[in-house]
């Protein structure tokens, strides 16, 4: 169907950077792996991505649907810069189908993105982006709330902006992207993710429409570029909490990232379309305790749990001499125990 964009404020379109033609007016993406092929007047899967005269455009470039100056903690990054502060913007849209997006307004607006942007006034430029965050005196910047690969060509240029003024960069992602612009993402100054891993192969083709292994390929392609990487699962009961699903996403953390790679093991509230699927109820306690001791008996030295009453879970303890060395709250943390090169103070071993 194609939609018009006449009304569209000029600052939110920039061209993308990837994308191929296949034949006479057809051009495919290349920012993500669902390659989509846009027809003339379409938009792509995430309605962020538009054929406008045979060449794609996002039309979120600078969109802030949503900003806000957060601790590095709620990302959640537990071993990137504890205690330092991030300002973390998003815009609309995404790439995944999650019935149970946490997020879904801003990812799954109950309007098209699209209408949503003819009459959309909330731009910042990437330098405004930048100079707020300097004025609020955040260490480093954050792109989140919804998949921020819809962001790329604003984060090439916010990233850069941010380097030059000593600033930190991270994503809070499904990590879908194509490995072109997880790369150019890191040369411009990408230095943290935090990638969702939702589930076994089966279940997320299911229920995201996506082949998690190129997930998988983006978490150790980024930790082979140099980018500090953590690992979250919402557990939704039912859908991931099994043992055998536990037991391999923690081997393959593990194998491929390392047994010092943060897991962050969340609950699940039920949100946006859960109760289509049957699922009306928070995971209970006892799935988290229990996957919290799979993944540290598959090897896992730092495994945290998310959205719980007892904050114990969200300390990091010495894997050697097994003292608390990061003690967090709700807003970030409460007390430090590490070295100036993130070492435990009490034995030396590396921490961060």
């Amino acid at each position: 169907m194609k939609i018009e964009i006449d009304l569209i404020n000029n600052n939110f379109l920039k061209k993308a950077k990837y994308q191929k033609r296949i034949n006479g007016k057809i051009i495919q993406c290349l920012t993500c792996e669902r390659r989509c092929k846009i027809s003339e007047g379409s938009l792509g899967h995430c309605q962020t991505r538009y054929n406008l005269n045979g060449c794609i455009y996002t039309i979120v470039f600078g969109c802030n649907a949503g900003m806000s100056n957060n601790p590095i903690e709620k990302k959640p990054l537990y071993h990137f810069f504890p205690g330092s502060r991030a300002l973390t913007i998003g815009s609309f849209g995404c790439n995944f189908d999650c019935f149970w997006c946490q997020n879904h307004h801003m990812s799954h607006p109950e309007r098209n993105i699209l209408e949503i942007m003819n009459h959309y006034e909330r731009f910042i430029s990437p330098k405004q982006f930048i100079d707020l965050a300097l004025k609020q005196g955040c260490q480093g910047t954050s792109i989140s709330f919804n998949e921020p690969t819809l962001l790329f060509e604003y984060s090439l240029e916010a990233f850069e902006l941010a380097k030059q003024k000593k600033l930190y960069n991270t994503y809070v992602s499904n990590g879908y992207m194509t490995e072109n612009v997880l790369k150019d993402l890191v040369e411009a100054g990408l230095d943290a993710m935090n990638i969702d891993i939702k589930g076994e192969t089966d279940m997320v083709q299911k229920y995201c429409g996506i082949n998690v292994e190129n997930v998988w390929r983006n978490a150790k392609l980024a930790k082979d570029l140099g980018v500090h990487v953590e690992i979250t699962t919402l557990l939704i009961t039912k859908l991931n909490t099994d043992n055998s699903t536990m037991r391999y996403i923690s081997k393959r953390i593990f194998n491929e990232l390392g047994d010092d790679t943060p897991y962050h093991l969340s609950r699940f509230f039920p949100q946006y379309k859960s109760s289509d699927h049957g699922i009306t109820s928070s995971t209970p306690l006892n799935y988290l305790n229990n996957a919290y001791k799979i993944a540290k008996n598959e090897g896992l030295k730092f495994v945290y749990l998310g959205n719980m009453p007892n904050t114990r879970y969200s300390n990091t303890f010495c894997p050697q001499c097994s003292k608390m060395v990061i003690e967090r709250n709700y807003l970030g943390i409460k007390n430090l125990s590490l070295d100036t090169n993130g070492n435990c103070i009490f034995c030396g071993c590396k921490i961060i």
